[in-house]
């Protein structure tokens, strides 16, 4: 399309218009002493994680070499 034709309002045979319907809501602003309770809270669920994932890892070492020695 050229520069001329778009300025005029003239469009493309293959133009489509759609309607969106689109749902903005506005943000929401949290105070800070909200946001120190969220992060304390993602803390405590990091810690469990951590937990776990060495725990696990543990008992994989200890699998790996119980096995690995009963041949």
């Amino acid at each position: 399309m050229r520069k001329k034709d778009f300025e005029n309002g003239c469009f493309s045979g293959d133009w489509t218009e759609m309607e969106a319907n689109y749902n903005f809501t506005p943000k929401q602003r949290k105070d800070l002493a909200t946001l120190l309770l969220e992060l304390a809270d993602m803390k405590k669920e990091f810690d469990v994680i951590v937990e776990k994932k060495n725990r696990l890892s543990n008992l994989w070492k200890f699998y790996n070499g119980g096995i690995a020695t009963e041949q």
